[in-house]
């Protein structure tokens, strides 16, 4: 594989794509290829200043009001009910204009985007400038298609905050996978514990210390964990005691930023330079495409050999045992491909199976048409019998590379093709 920027590896995702779509059909890795190359297509159309972060979490974990300190306007509606936020809401810290071809494709109504940063903010807010901030449904809701529109979402995104707070941190979902699960979708994956002003300053660390535990045994060891408030501050760490020992490290990122509002200063610290980077949008790409070629390359492996003879193949025929001899040849001038490969050269090779037996029936009595009626001659019979066993071989040759061994060919060569296309 030769090409490095996202930009030609998508070309080659889509280039692959196009030549294995009809041999492989609705094969599921190659579904899951093109859903994730039409994705990251979409996103290269839009400008690449902005990085959509998603606050999501389950149901009372504090996102809406994670959102409303991070603008400092009350737009998201908190409250513990069921579900509270029903559609997604953006802040744009930038121009809303250039960002609304974004947010159409992500799907947030034009009634739930506004802007963040004014005259007022002088640089205040420059740290945060290109991030688009979203506030998603509950990912526990009881409405189905709040969950729908999540994991939609989720899959959009270039950065994920997951939010939770100190009494549900180990709940189903986090013990379920779905964590893990999202992780595997996405470049960046952050976790706050929130709501960390209702704990005793030496209880957060306790708590963080499990909360990190449950991240690293999920496979998660470099997903960044950060203490959020809010409504409130983050409790002050408990000094740690000196001693001739070096302390471990505490289990949240230390980082803190010295603008906004003070609960979300942990965050907002790991958040900035991702922002001001400007490759978060590229990244997501990028995550996507290497995501489908992984996922294609298991489709690939050996080049396609020569088809084998077709004398194996005539001779079923000539006995009448189309089937097996049908299958027994797919099978060997498959042999050593990838199973997806395998089976497309099968559906191949049967795709003119019921015509087979009529084709026969014609090659035979067109070798019989040539079996002349007398024979005068002595041993003209069996001249002529031998003569009509031969046509009827090259009848049978006929039918053989037509119905099946010119499709297997061409299928062969497709593969080839698919091979060279991710080399």
């Amino acid at each position: 594989m030769t090409a490095s920027t996202p930009e030609a590896k998508l070309d080659m995702l889509q280039n692959f794509i196009d030549i294995a779509a009809e041999p492989l059909g609705e094969l599921p890795q190659l579904v899951e290829a093109k859903a994730l190359s039409e994705r990251a297509s979409d996103r290269l159309r839009f400008p690449r200043q902005f990085t959509t972060v998603a606050l999501t979490g389950t149901t009372g974990s504090g996102k809406s009001s994670m959102f409303n300190a991070f603008t400092t306007i009350d737009r998201s509606p908190a409250g513990i009910l069921r579900p509270t936020t029903s559609e997604p809401y953006a802040c744009v810290w930038g121009t809303l204009t250039q960002a609304d071809e974004l947010l159409d494709w992500l799907g947030v109504s034009s009634r739930r985007r506004f802007t963040r940063e004014s005259a007022l903010d002088a640089n205040d807010e420059v740290g945060l400038r290109g991030m688009i901030l979203l506030d998603l449904p509950d990912v526990d809701s009881i409405e189905p298609r709040h969950r729908v529109e999540v994991d939609r979402l989720l899959h959009l995104v270039d950065v994920v905050v997951w939010i939770c707070d100190p009494q549900k941190y180990a709940d189903q979902l986090m013990e379920g996978g779905y964590l893990r699960q999202l992780a595997s979708h996405r470049a960046r994956l952050i976790v706050a514990l929130n709501q960390t002003d209702k704990l005793l300053p030496a209880h957060l660390p306790k708590v963080g210390a499990d909360l990190r535990q449950l991240l690293d045994e999920a496979g998660l060891q470099n997903v960044p964990l950060v203490a959020t408030s809010a409504t409130g501050e983050v409790p002050e760490m408990p000094a740690t005691k000196r001693g001739p020992i070096k302390p471990k490290p505490g289990p949240f990122s230390a980082e803190k930023s010295t603008k906004g509002y003070k609960g979300v200063a942990h965050l907002r610290a790991i958040l900035e330079p991702v922002i001001a980077s400007g490759t978060a949008s590229a990244d997501t790409v990028n995550h996507d495409v290497n995501s489908a070629l992984e996922l294609v390359s298991t489709l690939v492996s050996r080049p396609a050999g020569t088809p084998p003879a077709a004398g194996k193949l005539v001779d079923a025929l000539v006995r009448k045992d189309i089937d097996q001899g049908v299958r027994d040849y797919a099978a060997a001038a498959s042999s050593g491909l990838p199973e997806a490969w395998q089976d497309a050269v099968l559906r191949t090779a049967q795709s003119r199976l019921t015509d087979l037996p009529g084709a026969l029936n014609q090659a035979a009595e067109r070798a019989e048409a040539s079996r002349p009626r007398r024979v005068w001659i002595p041993g003209g019979r069996k001249r002529a019998d031998a003569r009509a066993e031969t046509l009827l071989q090259q009848e049978i040759d006929k039918v053989a590379l037509r119905y099946v061994i010119e499709p297997v060919r061409r299928t062969l060569a497709t593969y080839e093709r698919a091979r060279i296309a991710l080399s």
